[in-house]
């Protein structure tokens, strides 16, 4: 039995940290939340700052500190935030988010369900319960709570949609055996190819094939072209709305079950794939390898070598081996790079061809759309590319603990979707042209990034 996390019964279902509740503490807070919905953070601060020191607005400040990635000091919050008062919903909704971030299932589900009957009428704690039931691969609880979600919140058109979506999969996958891997204890290396920046490798759908895809460790689903689902007969078993980082926002999507996926000595059966039709995208790949479908694995993208190196089993990190902590949100990894002295979560993205900063980052570092001669007109930026304002950023460094890597210029993007989708700020996306010359390992259970020379 694959253990392989929730990733494929809908990147969509946890898209976005919004903060309502329709008891009676939304009441004393609700001006906080509709501003931490419209991601005005720092307003919805200022008003914390006027209002009493209370369990809930304890908690509040533990979400903003999420949304900005300071998970260290938002579990500080949420647990005084308990000590203030056992009983107050939201800080163990956010212990649940942070335990769903080091991909923790049990503890996680254990803080949903304890959010869920301090306050069972609150929508969003069964939405987020639904991952958490995921990623511990109880499709039937997960379906529970996306009834219920839709239940007491049938009016949010967006997320009903997705909620809709992930249990019309279910329906017809079935609640047991989605995903399923199987593998040779020791899989085979599987060749890759460098082309434009970016990796691919040829795999088989339903047996029929070799086609050729990306592999993407920062796609949120594997996904096909229409062209490749006409050719293959598959017929649609959902609709739902996907995200691409850095690219035009929301997308309309239907998705397929396909049988088998087959890349190399690993076979993943029954998983649902979405699709694209740019016809860019189409030029480059048949479809789009999200790395997270074959997390039952430790991957490790060897660059120099040209292959990924599938390994069930977490060994010792050589001393020049540099372990990055790493948080899991959407079927991403992300984790913390330092910018000029300016500290950052970022996308690990194999599908990017060049690293890149988010608008926010950017402005730190005293750029913006605003400052002389750095708007740029550049084309694509990644497997999905990418629309709007484009910014360059001269002379950036970039810190991890061991590993320091040197730009003469780098390009900032509006990330402020993906940073929304995933609930928390994204600072950037790490790609080809910080990777090349590594063996990058990622570790989804152990919640870690290993780079190595």
């Amino acid at each position: 039995m694959s253990r392989s996390l929730g990733l494929v019964i809908l990147m969509g279902l946890v898209s976005f940290l919004v903060l309502y509740d329709t008891g009676s503490q939304a009441a004393q807070t609700g001006s906080v939340a509709d501003l931490l919905l419209k991601d005005e953070i720092q307003q919805a601060e200022a008003l914390l700052d006027k209002q009493p020191r209370t369990a809930q607005s304890v908690a509040l400040r533990g979400e903003i500190e999420f949304r900005r990635g300071n998970f260290e000091r938002a579990g500080e919050l949420y647990k005084e935030a308990l000590r203030m008062d056992a009983k107050n919903g939201r800080g163990h909704f956010g212990l649940g988010k942070l335990a769903m971030g080091k991909v923790k299932a049990k503890e996680a589900v254990e803080e949903m369900k304890r959010a869920i009957e301090l306050d069972p009428k609150e929508p969003l704690y069964h939405l987020y319960a639904s991952e958490a039931w995921a990623i511990d691969k109880n499709y039937l609880d997960q379906s529970k709570q996306l009834e219920e979600y839709l239940r007491l919140n049938p009016n949010d058109p967006e997320r009903v949609v997705e909620a809709k979506a992930g249990l019309e999969m279910l329906k017809a996958l079935g609640t047991t055996d989605v995903a399923v891997v199987t593998a040779p204890e020791n899989p085979v290396p599987i060749r890759v190819r460098k082309a434009l920046n970016l990796i691919f490798t040829q795999l088989t759908l339903n047996g029929r094939g070799p086609y050729n895809f990306a592999v993407d460790t920062g796609a949120t689903q594997t996904v096909i072209s229409e062209k490749l689902v006409a050719e293959l007969g598959l017929q649609p078993i959902a609709s739902t709305v996907v995200y691409g980082i850095g690219g035009a926002g929301k997308v309309d999507t239907k998705l397929y079950g396909v049988k088998e996926i087959a890349v190399g000595d690993v076979k993943i059966k029954n998983i649902p794939v979405g699709t694209f039709n740019d016809p860019l995208v189409s030029q480059l790949a048949d479809g789009i390898l999200g790395t997270a479908a074959l997390s039952d694995f430790i991957i490790t993208v060897n660059y120099p070598a040209n292959q990924l190196e599938l390994s069930r089993t977490r060994q010792p990190a050589p001393a020049t081996t540099e372990v990055l902590p790493a948080w899991y949100f959407s079927n991403l990894l992300l984790v913390p790079v330092s910018v000029n002295g300016k500290q950052g979560n970022f996308i690990v993205d194999t599908g990017a061809v060049t690293t890149v900063l988010s608008h926010n980052m950017a402005a730190q570092l005293g750029i913006n759309q605003n400052t002389p001669g750095a708007k740029i007109d550049l084309g694509i930026a990644g497997v999905g590319g990418f629309e709007g304002i484009v910014l360059k950023v001269p002379n950036v460094t970039f810190k991890t603990a061991k590993n320091t890597e040197t730009f003469p210029q780098v390009v900032a993007i509006d990330l402020k979707q993906i940073s929304k989708m995933i609930g928390t700020e994204v600072a950037g996306v790490v790609g080809y042209d910080f990777f090349s010359e590594y063996k990058l390992s990622l570790d989804y259970y152990g919640a870690e990034v290993r780079l190595s020379k």
